[in-house]
């Protein structure tokens, strides 16, 4: 009895879809190392603080709170894909701060070259609530501090290119 082998080659489908594959892979091994050494701050969903700024009751959304709720930071972009930081564009957040406080956010990045994060504090809030819009000038991991009279909140944010 004779055996025939029978030579295939491989189809060049095959190939391309073995390379796009790897490609794909690749691209994500590459994005979860840089998120993974990020340690990004989770996000918590909660009902801010009560403010006579706004006329209709708190309601639950993202934010980033410290222990005791005396500062508080609008974090809406973190549950939502197609909502995310993006280096050089200009982010609204809202704070909650001891009433009337002065308002001071500082950035660093914490996975690259030295960066400066540029803040817009408008002045002249009386009530919790301040608004502000946030710049980080390159993607990378970014470590946020705010600080109010003695009280501070800080958070590690991944920011997109």
């Amino acid at each position: 009895m004779r055996t025939t082998r029978m030579r295939t080659s491989a189809k060049p489908e095959s190939f391309i879809f073995h390379l796009l594959m790897s490609i794909v892979l690749t691209a994500c091994t590459v994005m979860n190392t840089a998120t993974n050494v990020c340690p990004v701050t989770e996000a918590a969903w909660a009902k801010p603080p009560e403010d006579s700024a706004f006329q209709d009751a708190p309601v639950y959304a993202y934010y980033f709170a410290n222990e005791d709720g005396s500062m508080w930071a609008s974090a809406g972009w973190t549950k939502q894909e197609e909502n995310y930081l993006r280096a050089g564009e200009d982010i609204k957040v809202g704070w909650f701060r001891p009433a009337g406080a002065e308002l001071e956010i500082t950035g660093q990045r914490l996975d690259g070259e030295a960066a400066t994060l540029e803040t817009h504090i408008p002045c002249c809030y009386p009530t919790r609530f301040q608004a502000t819009g946030l710049v980080f000038p390159t993607q990378g991991c970014w470590e946020v501090e705010a600080r109010a009279e003695d009280r501070k909140l800080s958070f590690v944010v991944w920011v997109e290119p």
